[in-house]
């Protein structure tokens, strides 16, 4: 007896014997075969999907449909940040109305692993700076680290309260921010409704933004561990919404970018007010 799991085409993807205790010993076999990370799986029986990992099987064994779910990997982890508190999400929309700190960095619930993936970063309302990119460090959630010493590849946006060109890719202008370093200068990002393009291909590890469709740049990101994506609020008034448009909704030039001539953000200047 064994349980038959295919996808969306009707291709066998896994088929598990003995028939698991439950629906979450299922899932964590189906990730062992398949690289299906368990938070993505959706799976179907006789139309019906199966929300409970304690769910029993039917031991004579049966079928089910597995749907590869991406919505975690862009949806705010507020339920497992550190200072909860202080934030406000629905889904992929996220408010700090309750700030009490100077700052608070938000992840997803789920890191990329492989592949090609592009978001969008709809700021709907920067009320100083802002920080949008990837992170391989899940404890930089909540309050204890700053903009300026991220551990991350990020789309810095510059400073709402700035003007004109005033400032430096250091504090006031948009610029590409990696680990501490400025790298080189963007556009500001700051703008109501600006929306910052992001496209990652993780088996290149490299990172290419935009904004409102114009290609700024793309690094190298070191490494080999998941990337979350990750946002930086700074003040009560913010509100970003995080969007997981396919592949086919990225700029061509993003695109282009990954293979051509890559910023290098080792050489960046280390990062000051």
């Amino acid at each position: 007896m064994s349980v038959l799991v295919s996808n969306l085409a009707g291709k066998k993807l896994a088929e598990v014997a003995p028939v698991p205790r439950d629906v979450g010993e299922l899932r964590l076999e189906v990730e062992r075969l398949t690289g299906i990370p368990v938070a993505l799986q959706k799976f179907v029986k006789d139309g019906d999907v199966l929300t409970s990992d304690a769910g029993e099987l039917p031991q004579e064994g049966c079928e089910l449909l597995c749907v590869r779910d991406e919505t975690p990997m862009y949806t705010w982890d507020v339920e497992g940040n550190p200072d909860a508190e202080q934030l406000q999400a629905e889904g992929n929309v996220l408010r700090s109305p309750s700030m009490a700190h100077d700052f608070c960095n938000v992840l997803t619930k789920e890191p990329m692993r492989t592949g090609l993936h592009y978001y969008e970063f709809v700021l709907h309302k920067v009320g100083d700076e802002q920080w949008c990119g990837v992170t391989e460090s899940k404890e930089v959630a909540g309050i204890r680290v700053d903009g300026r010493s991220l551990p991350a590849w990020t789309y810095y946006a510059g400073r709402a309260g700035q003007s004109g060109g005033s400032g430096s890719i250091h504090n006031g202008l948009g610029a590409l921010h990696a680990c501490s370093k400025a790298v080189v200068e963007f556009e500001k990002a700051c703008d109501p409704g600006n929306v910052i393009g992001m496209l990652v291909d993780m088996d290149r590890r490299v990172v290419a933004f935009a904004l409102d469709g114009r290609l700024q740049g793309a690094c190298k990101v070191p490494g080999d561990e998941p990337l979350y994506v990750l946002t930086h609020m700074d003040t009560r008034e913010d509100h970003v919404e995080l969007r997981k448009p396919s592949l086919e909704e990225a700029p061509p030039a993003n695109l282009e970018a990954l293979s051509g001539a890559l910023l290098d953000a080792e050489k960046g200047e280390a990062v000051h007010w």
